[in-house]
């Protein structure tokens, strides 16, 4: 059928131009677990306030009024992403109108960026400068190759090919402010063009690309979660993991699934008041894992990442441990940063629990 029959709404989607506002569709998908069946709704999100509803495709009635819903942005609306809309995480499958694709497909773009090992110890500060840049980061892997380590990225801005070759900077000659100039003209390469780039993140992030962990029974989990990844902190504390005296071993971006998180947050079910709210929040979005040990006393690796971290409250945090990453980075005992691993028996099985 037409798309008109199928999304009601598609004919109202227009540019704003005078009083219109800009109003974006969106086909979204929901694995309902009683039903054992995919559910599609078509999401529209207002550009003026950020409010959004849901039409249900299926019973061709509204699902969800226009609400406001602080926790989703523009930026979160990407093709293939997931969002979470009161405890339903929704996988954003297509577009549901052709202003919305013309919008978004630009905004889409990618390249795949490298910083390799002859910069490994700035890749925290390369990380800051992606997201400052306006990239969207929508994969991440941390590579051994040949015994050197190197970091590979998917990142997503309009026109993304040129404008990270203009952020690394010409290889023979790179202008004052690249990252070349800065670093080396070693210190970063991406992709050539967009078949490259289509290739290379086959490569990198396809679902058979898997490596062998190492030192796994010395080392600790480190989970910068989903709302300290969207805010752009994930650069700044790799940062200071590194400067603290941890090596990272592994590193990969993920997304939790609501039953992955609700069973890897199990351990802390009816014994932490904000158990539930983990969940909610780690299912939210991306999230990356680490796996990290400690260079000078590998055995005190999970105590030592602890101390790093600080306590669960940033509130109490930043006075116990002002230098933490849960007083520099959290907002609350929910959203407060990081997740490591609490007991030095844990740490092997944490880790495995997102590598393996």
């Amino acid at each position: 059928p037409p798309r008109s029959t199928l999304f009601p709404y598609t004919t109202l989607f227009r540019s704003r131009t005078g009083n219109e506002e800009a109003r974006y569709a969106f086909i979204v998908e929901w694995y309902d677990t009683a039903a054992a069946m995919v559910r599609q709704y078509q999401l529209i999100y207002y550009a003026a306030d950020g409010t959004l509803e849901m039409y249900d495709l299926k019973n061709r009635r509204t699902f969800l009024k226009r609400c406001d819903y602080p926790g989703i942005s523009i930026s979160d609306l990407i093709k293939g992403g997931v969002i979470t809309v009161y405890s339903r995480q929704l996988k954003v499958a297509d577009y549901a109108d052709n202003f919305t694709a013309s919008v978004f497909s630009a905004k889409a773009a990618y390249t795949v960026a490298v910083v390799n090992p002859e910069a490994m110890a700035e890749v925290g500060k390369i990380i800051d400068v992606v997201c400052a840049e306006g990239f969207l980061i929508s994969e991440l892997k941390w590579v051994v190759g040949s015994g050197a380590p190197f970091v590979v990225m998917k990142v997503c801005a309009e026109d993304a090919i040129a404008k990270w070759d203009a952020l690394m900077g010409d290889a023979a000659s790179p202008a004052p402010g690249t990252l070349r100039a800065q670093l080396g003209p070693k210190a970063v390469s991406g992709s050539a063009d967009i078949a490259s780039a289509e290739k290379e993140e086959a490569m990198f992030f396809g679902a058979s690309n898997t490596a062998p962990l190492s030192a796994v029974e010395k080392s600790s989990l480190l989970l910068v979660r989903p709302h300290a990844v969207k805010a752009g902190a994930l650069g700044q504390i790799i940062d200071q993991v590194l400067a603290c005296g941890f090596a990272v071993l592994a590193a990969q971006m993920t997304q939790l699934t609501r039953p992955n998180a609700a069973e890897f947050m199990e351990v802390y079910k009816g014994v932490v008041p904000e158990c539930v709210d983990w969940v909610d929040e780690l299912s939210s979005g991306k999230s990356v894992a680490l796996q990290v040990v400690s260079s000078s006393s590998p055995d005190q690796t999970v105590l030592a990442l602890r101390e790093l971290c600080g306590a669960h409250d940033p509130e109490i945090a930043a006075h116990l441990h002002p230098l933490s990453l849960r007083a520099r980075f959290g907002e609350s005992k929910t959203n407060n940063a990081v997740h490591c691993t609490d007991l030095p028996e844990d740490g092997p099985l944490e880790v495995e629990y997102f590598f393996s």
